[in-house]
């Protein structure tokens, strides 16, 4: 096994097939052939032409209501697996045009289901609602759907009638190409160089390999890689503008059509998360960005430089030999998990060793890592591994995902199986809080200790500062596109460059490539994303403190957590462990354990 990952991890890039098979993921678990998954479209297409005939009177009584309830949930639960086949299939290669056409027929049926289905919401708030709770009240299977009944109420002010429902579902389909273009653009069409390192071997630079470049030792050499790839974004500039530009006024235009303030608060309502949150987020980071500061000086201190450049900061504050072959992160992350207790361990066991993760980078493959799955599939985990520490905490990053949603599939009916991103973040960031304190434990060296104390540092660096950094360039640009400015590449470059110039202060080099980053960044077209990232970073952190000073009574009350899925709102959910994320108490408790370990680091 240790001889194969040593194999797998050279300078070039192989292609898939080449990648032996216990490093990619069991997606044949999902369709051995892609005819049946052709016939799975097919049962679709089938169960759809069975809606015109129970829509009409379905709100006359409850046992007519149940009947199109169960419907939506078959048919929703076929399309599930339907497009999460196709998603994988087009990430393993999007240089694979069959990929791209089967992604393409799948997320033409989404469409076309959520236009079929869209007159569920406005016949539901038809009925009075005491007509609703009684029949609720009265009937068992009814009451299953009670939490996404009431959710649909609560919504009544905007959701529309049956015809616009139906228009603005029917909009879906092209609504999605601004960021299909961009993963087309970026994991297809872009074309990086090739060239020497240091050493005089050949590189193949990468979405996948570029923060490892720019991790090496010889700072020419990160100038290099840090230029060549930011070049290749700046000539597609004008282009990456007009498909962010293109997908913000599409999320303004449903935010308008649906009677929503702004896109903020579309974005936070759909989880009944008060706006509140979002300033008091950029707010607190604000008050307390001096912290980033004087992280920002210390790294000069030990790099020896008077400033930063930005292919300075992933680099390593001593020299690293630390390498995780693949084998080895498997050991390291069982090991950190132990606090979660045997049950855990054992659903990360398994899908370990039943291939739930794509490993290793391939010709045409996605960059970055993901989660994802379908309600009766194995989760599966999109990697791209390096063997680099930061991998590790990528991988148990991604288990926390995938262990969320294995339970909360095992525990809860299909309606309430998927889990609020806003949930879903604070399960993986506890995974990598948990790896951070085991590695603190158990590297006992002082250059090891530097090295594990300034990675949790560099995780709180950019899973927390950077992702508010985005989250308030992502409030900007929809404010500037409120107020009639035009979002051209040259007015996104100069406001990423200011945001950077403030959160990273006088002590780094704000220069004409970082301005481009807003380019490769995915989360711009998923409305009010990022900002999830941060405050799961804050709330994991205290949690997983809790957990270890707690012991199984916290640990039995954050399994039933990650049970739950979303038959709750996140904030009912998380009350129920001790977390209220409506008050900055949490954010502020997370960085001033961030403000202890900068102390630690300063003392070692």
């Amino acid at each position: 096994m240790r001889e194969d990952s040593n194999q797998i991890q050279q300078s070039k890039i192989l292609p898939r097939n080449k990648i032996p098979p216990q490093y990619r993921w069991d997606i044949d678990s999902l369709y051995k052939k892609e005819e049946e998954w052709q016939e799975d479209c097919l049962k679709v297409e089938e169960l759809l032409a069975k809606l015109p005939i129970v829509r009409p009177n379905f709100t006359q009584d409850a046992n007519s209501l149940l009947i199109v309830l169960k419907l939506r949930d078959e048919i929703s639960e076929l399309l599930q697996k339907i497009y999460t086949y196709a998603h994988m299939r087009k990430d393993e290669n999007n240089n694979n045009s069959l990929y791209q056409s089967l992604f393409n027929k799948a997320s033409a049926l989404l469409a076309k289901v959520e236009e079929s289905l869209s007159f569920i919401k406005p016949g539901v708030l038809s009925l009075k609602y005491c007509t609703l709770k009684k029949w609720i009240r009265e009937n068992s299977q009814i009451k299953v759907y009670q939490h996404y009944l009431e959710d649909i109420c609560r919504r009544k002010d905007h959701v529309l009638s049956g015809d616009s429902e139906q228009i603005i579902a029917r909009s879906g389909e092209f609504a999605q190409v601004f960021e299909y273009v961009f993963e087309l653009l970026s994991y297809a069409d872009l074309r990086f160089p090739k060239f020497k390192d240091e050493k005089g071997e050949n590189i193949t630079l990468s979405h996948g390999n570029f923060t490892t470049l720019l991790r090496r030792k010889n700072r020419r050499f990160r100038q290099k890689v840090y230029q060549k790839y930011f070049k290749e974004y700046r000539q597609h500039s004008n282009t990456y503008a007009a498909l962010l530009a293109g997908n913000i006024k599409k999320d303004h235009f449903y935010s308008s059509v649906r009677n929503y303030e702004d896109c903020l608060t579309s974005a936070l309502f759909k989880d009944n998360i008060p706006v509140k949150v979002y300033g008091n987020l950029i707010d607190t980071v604000h008050q307390n960005i001096g912290l980033l500061h004087e992280y920002i000086s210390l790294k000069c201190d030990y790099l020896h430089l008077d400033k930063l450049a930005m292919y300075d900061m992933y680099v390593p504050l001593i020299e690293e030999n630390l390498t995780f072959s693949y084998p080895r992160a498997q050991t390291v992350l069982l090991e950190s998990l132990k606090p979660l207790g045997e049950n855990y361990l054992a659903i990360v066991q398994k899908g370990l060793e039943e291939r739930w993760v794509d490993v290793y980078e391939n010709q045409g493959k996605t960059s970055g890592a993901y989660s994802t799955g379908s309600y009766r599939s194995k989760p599966f985990i999109l990697m791209n591994y390096q063997d680099t520490m930061e991998d590790v905490y990528t991988l148990a990053h991604e288990f926390g995902h995938s262990v969320h949603s294995y339970l909360a599939h095992e525990a809860q009916p299909f309606i309430y199986s998927d889990v609020s991103i806003f949930l879903a973040e604070i399960a993986s960031t506890t995974n990598e809080v948990l790896l951070t304190s085991y590695l603190l434990e158990n590297m006992k060296d002082e250059s090891e200790k530097i090295i594990s104390v300034n990675h949790f540092l560099e995780q709180f660096r950019t899973t927390f500062f950077r992702q508010v950094m985005f989250a308030e360039f992502e409030l900007l640009l929809h404010q500037a596109q409120a107020n009639g400015v035009a979002l051209t590449a040259d007015f996104l470059c100069q406001k990423y460059a200011e945001l950077n110039r403030f959160y990273y202060g006088e002590n780094v080099i704000i220069d004409r490539e970082i301005s481009m980053e807003w380019a490769r960044i995915p989360h711009f077209f998923y409305n009010y994303y990022v900002y999830q990232y941060a405050t799961g970073f804050a709330v994991a952190t205290a949690l997983s403190r809790q957990i270890i000073q707690e012991g199984t009574a916290k640990v039995k009350k954050y399994l039933e957590f990650l049970k739950a899925g979303s038959s709750d709102y996140p904030f009912v959910l998380l009350k129920k462990i001790g977390i209220d994320p409506t008050v900055p108490n949490y954010l502020e408790e997370a960085l001033s354990i961030f403000s202890e370990l900068l102390q630690e680091l300063q003392k070692i």
